[in-house]
């Protein structure tokens, strides 16, 4: 065997292997479950040792006895006391101890879970090993180790088992269930002498500390953008829903606490027998944690429960200062009132530690040295610079600029999500086999081949979200499932190649080499314009078109390297091996010899495609305009309540009857739609209303009870809820529009660059026509305009540059074989040529549709409704549209060629004559 092939081989392997382990664990273990797991090593160990110490007794049944006995002075006490400290003396008694904690540590998450059976094991382990007042902290580090940290904290365990309890697919809200709360202030309320960026960070700690503290779940906090903070969480009830919109609106709680005088007493007592110590009344143990060197260092410390007369407002400005020797430290300015107080507690309490406290969280615990007064002091200590703006952006947090608003929530219910999951898989699994059905039974061997690279294909690009820890959502499971019908392409267009060099009399070894060769350009061009728009989606998209261009962006990759290199790499070794002597294929008769003269048809097609532009353009100014829902929640702002209905479903002039006596106008929306599992939901949209410029929130629960009550005679259950806010409609709607247009500039330097000038613009000319035709059949329908809506027309983007790329690479081709010809000529045998793959990538793909439409809902039948229409207009404005505005421009240079050659011949005619005379 060839070196070269075995060493492409190996790298298939390599690739396939590794993309498919990174897939694995799929799903999410359960987190106590690996707990258990990964502290049993050690703790078996520490088992072992304490059994050392129960040889020689039990030391709670001596303390116990100890306890007991009222005559400490006799020498039956004393030969127990003595007994009792060598088994503490024993170098196997802390092991005794960890283990006894062990034990109370798993008490204590059962009862946590007895509790609230809905808790997760993360917080239940969380607030389990935290302890209170009365229950004293059990160190993780004691049963689990971290890779190169010697001495984790537990909130670094904490982590750490749950990456490894991580199933390595991460599902979208959408999917799993949850709410997003999308959170935003305005810049303009932002200081000039402050960085708007600086401000969100604080916030970030206020909120990470606030809803870490709540103990309903885990959240997930991030910055999304410089004014925006997500807050992401598994599924909550409507209650806990409640009381976190109301956590995050409340103002930060910034407090300073005495630091007990004898803290440090305490604090040795604590360490030397946790399970016993008690916390002395009118003190609140608390823990402060730094990070040094890479490891998190916890500081336990005892405060004073009352707070100093220092309320967070009275904080003018904090922030990280160097000295000349580039010792970190940060500068406080009070208010005129703090100064007060201020240089009130800290002259009263000159050499105590004074607790900075931020929601019930104490970050720093600086000794006072003197009194200060002035209303400017010093925080000093061997900080960093990065501990130093952290403590400073704690301290300002008590006085934020600006007031935090919920700009838009999503929430999804898991039945709903799991319902998600399953029509998204089935559209898939159906949408996947009747691809391969058709393949394997038009191509035979080769379609055998197409199929193992479709197989991996899908393996490489959940592999690449596995590895970069992308975040599967609905619109990108159609993305995924859309790539399956799309990645078809490349082999379609390589095997039809193929089948020319065959007919031309070519060995199958040399037909293989030539298809591949003059089949390149074609699929390098067309995947490099769709990854374009896919970049301009990324970078300028919102939600799920973001997602989408992930997804879309990874099946690109993934389809060059199967359709190019793997399947080459099939064919070169079935060659070499001597198993394949031909390549049989089926065809479809109608498309042998094809001679058509599209081009006689280009003005009719013309007339007919102004006649859908202009309908689609009347269908969305009458809804823009007129009925004013021709865009959906994401760009109108709003709230979108989804319910299940158990029994009779109510009428929908029933349900808007009735909203218009809770004080909603003519302007809502009530109706029923198809929900994402494919189930029919009530789907209520509520406009945004306004109260003294303030907008008017909605209490989920109490219009859902409120709905409810109203219609007894069926169960009404709350699904989902989606909330934008108008500021953030208008940015999804900005955003959309930026990306549009980018694409669109994108692909025009492009293929001007690769192509001519007149074959960007003839592209652009086509994806626009089938863009704007697909979003006008797709209102006619009753559809709107949101973000899964944009996704499905930038799709269209590419699927149709790829048809139109096909034809203008085959026009390209032509032209250098026949220069004779006239581009009228070219552009009708290009487009015959490229016919039989035209219409077997546009039947794959369609199959792929679908079965998106048949068992996809929500999001997904909208998307795959635009692409039904996209896959027509796309085919048809390929062979029309872009080939008749190619000839339109070439015909007009041709005959300005020829005006300007007939000038300059008379010119010269002219110049000879009067040279004569």
């Amino acid at each position: 065997m060839k070196k070269s092939l075995i060493i492409r081989w190996i790298i298939i392997a390599l690739v396939v292997i590794g993309w498919l382990s990174a897939m694995f664990p799929i799903r999410d273990k359960d987190y106590l479950g690996e707990f258990d797991r990964i502290s049993a090593k050690q703790l078996a160990a520490l088992q072992a040792r304490s059994q050392n110490v129960l040889k020689v007794g039990n030391p709670d049944e001596l303390k116990a006895k100890l306890d007991a006995m009222e005559a400490k002075d006799s020498d039956e006490y004393k030969a127990l006391q003595k007994s009792y400290s060598e088994l503490q003396a024993s170098p196997d008694y802390e092991a005794w101890v960890k283990v006894k904690d062990f034990a109370e540590l798993m008490r204590r998450v059962a009862a946590v879970r007895s509790d609230d059976a809905s808790i997760s094991g993360y917080k239940a382990l969380e607030r389990a090993a935290q302890g209170n007042a009365d229950l004293y902290r059990i160190n993780l580090s004691d049963f689990v180790n971290v890779p190169f940290q010697a001495k984790a904290s537990n909130k670094t365990i904490l982590r750490y088992v749950r990456v490894k309890s991580a199933g390595k697919l991460r599902l979208g809200l959408d999917l799993q269930g949850g709410t997003e709360f999308v959170l935003g202030f305005n810049e303009k309320d932002v200081p000039k002498d402050e960085k708007v960026e600086d401000i969100r960070d604080r916030i970030l700690v206020i909120m990470d500390n606030r809803l870490n503290s709540m103990g309903v779940t885990e959240p997930e906090i991030k910055a999304t953008g410089k004014n925006t903070i997500s807050v992401r969480m598994p599924s909550v009830d409507e209650a806990d829903k409640s009381d976190i919109r109301s956590t995050i609106k409340q103002a930060a709680k910034l407090e300073f606490h005495l630091v007990a005088e004898n803290s440090d007493e305490l604090v040795s007592q604590y360490m030397a027998d946790r399970q016993n110590f008690r916390t002395p009344p009118g003190l609140i143990r608390k823990e402060i944690e730094s990070e040094r060197n890479g490891e998190l260092i916890t500081q336990v410390v005892f405060i004073e429960k009352t707070p100093q007369r220092i309320r967070g407002e009275d904080v003018d400005k904090a922030f990280p200062n160097v000295d000349e020797f580039g010792n970190w430290s940060i500068s406080l300015r009070f208010k005129s009132r703090g100064a007060r107080a201020f240089a009130d507690v800290t002259g009263k309490n000159v050499g105590r530690q004074l607790a900075i406290v931020l929601d019930g969280v104490v970050y720093s615990a600086p000794n006072i040295r003197e009194a200060i007064s002035g209303g400017q002091a010093e925080i000093s200590g061997s900080f960093t610079f990065e501990e130093a703006r952290r403590l400073s952006g704690v301290i300002a947090s008590g006085n934020v600029p600006v007031t935090v608003n919920i700009d838009s929530e999503f929430g999804t219910d898991p039945t709903l999500g799991a319902d998600s999951v399953r029509s998204g898989s089935w559209a898939g699994l159906l949408g996947m086999a009747l691809v391969i059905l058709f393949m394997m039974w038009y191509y035979r061997v080769a379609g055998l081949i197409a199929v193992s690279a479709l197989v991996v294909n899908t393996v490489l690009v959940l592999g690449t979200m596995a590895l970069t820890k992308a975040t599967i959502t609905m619109p990108g499971i159609a993305g995924m499932v859309l790539t399956i019908g799309m990645a078809v392409d490349a082999n379609v267009l390589i095997f039809e190649r193929i089948r020319e060099e065959l007919k031309r009399g070519k060995t199958i070894g040399n037909a293989i080499v030539a298809g591949y060769q003059r089949a390149f350009s074609s699929i390098f061009d067309s995947n490099l314009t769709t990854l374009v728009t896919a970049f301009f989606m990324y970078q300028f998209g919102s939600g799920s078109v973001k997602g989408f261009a992930v997804t879309l962006s990874f099946g690109i990759f993934a389809s060059m390297f199967t359709a190019i290199f793997m399947t080459r790499a099939i064919f070169d070794l079935l060659v070499l091996r001597d198993i394949i002597k031909g390549l049989p294929m089926r065809t479809f008769k109608f498309l042998e010899n094809l001679n058509v003269d599209y081009l006689k048809y280009r003005k009719n097609a013309i007339r007919g495609s102004l006649v859908l532009c202009v309908v689609s353009l009347a269908c969305f100014g009458v809804r823009y305009f007129g009925t004013k829902d021709a865009l959906g929640l994401d760009f109108a702002g709003g709230t979108e309540l989804a319910y299940t209905c158990d029994g009779q479903a109510p009428d929908v002039n029933e349900v808007r009857k009735f909203l218009g006596t809770q004080g909603y106008g003519d302007n809502l929306r009530v109706g029923y739609k198809r929900g994402q599992g494919g189930e029919r939901l009530l789907e209520i949209v509520l406009p945004i209303i306004k109260v003294k410029d303030q907008v008017q929130e909605v209490d989920y629960t109490a219009f859902s009870m409120a709905l409810d009550q109203a219609f007894p005679e069926v169960k009404i259950g709350l699904k989902q809820t989606n909330t934008v806010g108008g500021n953030v409609g208008a940015k999804f709607r900005n955003d959309a529009i930026w990306a549009a247009v980018l694409s669109t500039l994108g692909i025009i330097v492009y293929l001007a660059f690769r192509f001519e000038l007149m074959f960007g613009l003839a592209a652009v000319l086509a994806v626009a026509h089938d863009a704007l035709v697909s979003a006008g059949l797709f209102m006619l329908c009753g559809g709107q305009l949101s973000l899964t809506a944009m996704a499905a027309l930038m799709t269209i983007f590419g699927y149709s540059l790829n048809d139109t790329i096909v034809i203008f690479d085959r026009i390209r081709e032509t032209r250098e074989l026949n220069k004779d010809k006239s581009y009228y000529e070219l552009i009708n045998q290009a487009v015959n040529e490229s016919m039989s793959r035209t219409l077997l990538t546009s039947l794959t793909t369609l199959l792929v549709v679908v079965s998106l439409l048949v068992f996809g809902g929500g999001a997904i039948f909208d998307f795959a409704l635009i692409m039904f229409f996209g896959i027509f207009t796309g085919t048809y404005s390929t062979i029309f549209i872009a080939s008749a505005f190619i000839n339109t421009w070439h015909k007009r240079a041709v005959r300005r060629e020829r005006v300007n050659a007939e000038a300059l011949k008379n010119a010269a005619r002219d110049a000879e004559a009067t040279a004569k005379a």
